[in-house]
């Protein structure tokens, strides 16, 4: 896992979340998934969380939480989801979910997790129950076998953004208490300090 010594992870506004942004588009363009001209409509309905280097403040990692009414959001609008799914996400209040998406990070930080575990800290001390999200089909299938909690799917495959993409529902409770049955040493990091974990990124 990370040396936290070396990162600082956190919610950003203003200058940061410009600098998270950046990098969200400059990862995904250099994978194919965006282009240069692409516009992104979600930005003003984004919370954004970075990491960046203790010693130099660069962005290394990005992530965020997409905060719109339920069929505005992307996976709702680009994927085929079941008439049963969307029925029972359609009983969530509306400040219970929120879309995690522009998950990257720059090669050489192995900074993922961190940033795993500070939007979910977010997300818990925020009332958040459930993420809803796309993930290609790989880190599916990489996500599942590292982590092995219930990534729901809650509709039909589809090539978005260039790859074979899966839409999924997360239920945040069952994936720590599944974490916390099946992966110890993981939970308890995912979990750990939230003081620590949030101090925010000036």
């Amino acid at each position: 896992m990370e040396s936290e010594k070396e990162y600082h992870f956190g919610r950003v506004e203003g200058i940061k979340s410009v600098e998270a942004v950046a990098l969200h588009h400059q990862r995904y363009q250099e994978v194919g998934f965006l282009k240069k001209d692409d516009e992104d409509p979600y930005i003003d309905y984004s919370t954004y969380f970075v990491v960046e280097t203790a010693k130099s403040k660069e962005v290394v990692g990005v992530t965020r939480l997409i905060f719109m009414s339920l069929d505005d959001l992307p996976t709702m609008k680009h994927f085929n989801i079941f008439e049963i799914e969307k029925l029972k996400l359609a009983g969530l209040e509306e400040n219970k979910y929120a879309e995690i998406s522009a998950f990257t990070k720059m090669p050489k930080h192995d900074v993922g997790l961190g940033l795993i575990r500070t939007v979910l800290n977010y997300s818990l001390s925020n009332g958040l129950t459930h993420w809803v999200c796309c993930i290609d089909e790989r880190v599916y299938r990489y996500m599942h076998r590292i982590f092995k909690f219930p990534f729901e799917v809650i509709g039909e495959p589809n090539v978005y953004l260039g790859s074979k993409t899966i839409p999924c529902v997360l239920n945040l409770s069952e994936c720590l208490t599944t974490l916390k049955d099946k992966r110890r040493t993981l939970y308890d990091y995912l979990v750990e300090s939230e003081e620590k974990v949030m101090e925010g990124i000036k």
